[in-house]
């Protein structure tokens, strides 16, 4: 039996979340329609062909997939996206109507858990610092000293897959991990090897990595009051979303240089030309990169979409999207 699918990402995307494995394994399992356009679909588009189709490949750029649409999917039994968050793509109504939903956000969560193991590293390190001093002085001078990671105490705030990814990549150093996250139960505790703790007590760790999912309830999670108990000579990672820390409370603790700081996620991006970031050289900055990587690209679709086809034979999905959480989804 072969499914009919629509493969909305252009033949462009394709190249970079559908791997040739991939291409194979769409065409084995299914009987697809291909968009042929150098364009993603409208949604006018979508909705005329949307009725016969049983899955829906998505990824970055693809139309949301509304209500109306819906209504005219009699026969749609999954949607598959090829990237991270589906709740701009699909609304939340779709569970009622017994369509499964998959996000390849797990996959994409290695990635940004290597990116803050990165970042860690060439902070405790001091490589940028390293780096400009041989460039200025051509070898070793001043009195810089690196920092090992190796039993470090480091805070998590939210346990989500980039952080529990960053969790497992921490396993070799023997850091003593403490999680604050209202959602996560004991029984998950245990299997990741960490502490619960207050919030309080996360940001008062050495290294304080942020994996907040930008909701409501988060905005501005992080302010002065907990800025303000990060150890002097600290460390905070921010690969989440920058509307979880108060900006200006921010840039104001970071400019006493008390603390260094690594973010991939600004308030506006891009940063403009006079963004006080621009000029501290105790922060990290990267252009919201953490979850683009070309090996977890090209495994996107592949990834998710066996799942799926596990999934339709009867096995347990680990790509499937929780609809009970979806309040809290990022």
């Amino acid at each position: 039996m072969k499914y009919k699918t629509l493969v909305l990402p252009t033949r462009h995307r394709l190249d970079d979340v559908c791997s040739v494995a991939c291409r194979k394994l769409i065409e084995q399992h299914c009987d697809p329609i291909w968009n042929e356009l150098d364009r993603d679909l409208t949604a006018a588009e979508l909705s005329d062909l949307i009725g016969d189709a049983e899955i829906l490949l998505t990824s970055w750029g693809s139309p949301a997939i509304t209500a109306e649409m819906l209504a005219r999917a009699g026969r749609l039994r999954v949607v598959a996206h090829a990237a991270g968050s589906v709740k701009s793509l699909v609304p939340e109504s779709i569970f009622d109507r017994d369509i499964a939903v998959f996000s390849a956000a797990p996959r994409i969560a290695w990635s940004v858990g290597e990116y803050c193991l990165t970042a860690l590293l060439t902070m405790l390190n001091r490589l940028a610092e390293w780096d400009a001093n041989v460039r200025e002085s051509g070898w070793k001078s001043g009195d810089l000293r690196r920092r090992e990671l190796t039993k470090k105490r480091v805070g998590i705030v939210s346990a989500s897959s980039t952080a529990r990814a960053f969790i497992r990549l921490l396993e070799p150093f023997n850091c003593e991990v403490l999680v604050y996250d209202p959602y996560l139960e004991a029984a998950q505790m245990a299997r990741l090897g960490v502490q619960k703790a207050t919030l309080e007590e996360v940001m008062q760790c050495e290294i304080i990595s942020l994996h907040i999912p930008s909701i409501p309830e988060t905005k501005h999670m992080i302010g002065a009051e907990l800025l303000s108990l990060i150890p002097d000579g600290g460390i905070l990672i921010n690969s989440s979303r920058a509307a979880v820390v108060e900006e200006h409370e921010l840039i104001a603790q970071l400019q006493s240089g008390r603390f260094l700081a690594a973010f991939d996620v600004f308030h506006a991006e891009p940063l403009r030309a006079d963004h006080p970031f621009l000029s501290m050289d105790n922060v990290l900055l990267t252009p919201h990169i953490a979850g683009d990587t070309v090996e977890g690209h090209q495994a996107l679709m592949y990834e998710v979409l066996s799942d799926v086809f596990g999934y339709l034979g009867g096995a347990q999905p680990k790509y499937a999207v929780d609809a009970s959480k979806w309040a809290i989804l990022a």
